[in-house]
This record gives C-alpha cells, structure tokens and sequence, in this order.
C-alpha cells in the first residue's frame, strides 16, 4: 500500500476534515483485504505537512465514519463500517421524529415481505437449515429475552441474506435497533412468544417449499399480526 500526498490537494480551511474527506476516498476507491494498517500518524503528518495532532482528529473523523479503528500500541486500521452504526443513528431519528409503529411496520412490510418473496426462489439447504436453528432456539422457553429477541432478529437478517442481494440485507440490519425494540414489545404481549414461533415456523415452511406467493403471506401475516400485538401492548401502558 503506498499513499502519496501527490494524490491529495488540501487547502487550509477546516484541515483535518479536508485530509480525512481525501483518505477517505482513497480507501474507497481501492481494494484492501482484511484490515489493512494506515501509515503511522506521523507519516501522514509527513505526506500532507501538517501536525499530528490535525492527521489525528482526521482519523477521529474516519472513525466516526466507520472507516478506521485504532489499536492501542499498534496503530490506525482500514475497517468496514457496520450497519450497527447506523442502526443507533436511525434509532435516534425515530425517537426524536416520534416516529410511530405503524410507519415501522409499513417499512418492515414494504422490505420483508419483498425480501421473502424473492427468498423463496433462491433459499439454499444451507440457508434453510441456519433459519431452522434459529427457529429451534426461539422455540426454547428458557432463553432469556435478550437472546429471544436478537434470535428473532437474526431470523429475519438470514431471510434477507437468503434473498441474495446484499443491499437488501444491509437495510435489514440498519433497523435492527428499532426492530428489536418492537419484537421486545410482542415477546411481553400475552401470547406474544407462542405467536412468534408459530408465524416464524409458517414462513419457514413457505421457503422450504419454494412459493413465493406463498412466502411473501406468511411474512405479511406475521408482520401485521406483531404489529397488532404492539398495539395491545402499547394500550396496556396507557
């Protein structure tokens, strides 16, 4: 890897976001295996003539961005950002816009039910049996809420990877925050868990048929029935 400040063209205004901008698209723009590590802070300082102290707030800001992380002792790492990340910031959206869940739900339905159709034409054995695990666990009245809602979870993300587009499954996975928040909300609804694993096994069922028509009901049925598990929920808090 050889970084070269003939690459860049960085002015003197707002410095350290300029030179974090300019590496950026410079990891973008190639092809790293794994975790490939930066240039010390010092050699960066040296390529764009600058402090380390401004090459270290860049690299704050590509940490930000989900493009770096550090190690202690050992330096700056090329990273891939996680769809995690952008789970908290949309979470934080939906909070502060009082979105509701029935808006949740049209997207959930708008996503899942598309991504079930389409997975039913292309499910693997392999895909199948992880989805049957999953649906195992859940079945499992000893787990703790916690494990019951990231299994619920993962349940729907290996639907979305099993669709076979890669974007599909990423905006799964950036709402993760907020979906996990309404599976919570059912797993409380009396009739919540055995409701869940009966409407998971149904759609289980359609994929392994191989019915889109059939797949993509299953999802909605299961969606708009937590969605008015939900609702019940929300009206006992009131």
């Amino acid at each position: 890897m050889k970084l070269t400040v003939e690459d860049f063209s960085v002015s003197r205004v707002n410095l350290y976001e300029q030179i974090a901008d300019r590496l950026e698209d410079w990891i973008l723009s190639n092809s790293f295996e794994g975790k490939e590590k930066l240039p010390s802070e010092q050699a960066l300082a040296d390529e764009f003539s600058v402090s380390r102290n401004v090459i270290r707030e860049a690299l704050k800001l590509l940490k930000a961005r989900g493009l770096v992380e550090s190690r202690n002792g050992t330096g700056s790492y090329i990273t891939k950002p996680e769809a995690t990340n952008l789970s908290d910031v949309i979470s934080r959206m939906v909070a502060m816009d009082n979105i509701n869940y029935e808006a949740i739900y049209e997207v959930r339905i708008i996503l899942e039910t598309a991504a079930c159709r389409k997975a039913a034409s292309v499910v693997t054995p392999e895909q199948l049996a992880e989805m049957e695990q999953l649906l195992e666990k859940l079945k499992n009245r000893s787990i703790s809420v916690k494990e019951r809602r990231e299994t619920d979870f993962a349940f729907h993300v290996a639907i979305a990877r099993a669709a076979g587009n890669p974007l599909l499954e990423i905006l799964v996975q950036t709402m993760k925050n907020v979906f996990i928040e309404m599976i919570e909300k059912g797993i409380f609804t009396e009739g919540g868990i055995d409701d869940a694993i009966m409407r998971h096994a149904n759609i289980l069922n359609a994929l392994k048929k191989h019915d889109p028509a059939m797949a993509e009901d299953a999802m909605y049925d299961h969606l708009a029935f937590s969605a008015k598990n939900v609702e019940k929920y929300l009206s006992g808090k009131q």
